[in-house]
């Protein structure tokens, strides 16, 4: 199925009207001076964004209770004085 090419000066006029038909499933193809410029395509479903890990539990899988608190970081600016 070949793209209906829309012109500038019609999405410009129609932008409203142009872009519910996108949002219908149709791609269009914009034109200026009778050359393809740019396609407008329906968006993609988004999908959902996994939840992020939790850290904490992850640290505490992999080193127990060897885990310094505070920090290794913090020691060692408080150490330097920088604290």
């Amino acid at each position: 199925m070949k793209p209906v090419t829309v012109s500038m000066r019609e999405l410009q006029q129609n932008l409203k009207q142009v872009i519910e038909r996108v949002e219908r499933g149709e791609t269009l193809e914009l034109t200026r001076r009778r050359r393809v410029v740019a396609r407008l395509v329906p968006a993609a479903e988004a999908r959902p964004v996994p939840p992020w890990p939790d850290l904490e539990a992850r640290a505490r899988s992999i080193f127990g209770d060897r885990i310094m608190k505070p920090a290794g970081s913090t020691l060692l600016l408080r150490a330097r004085g920088r604290w």
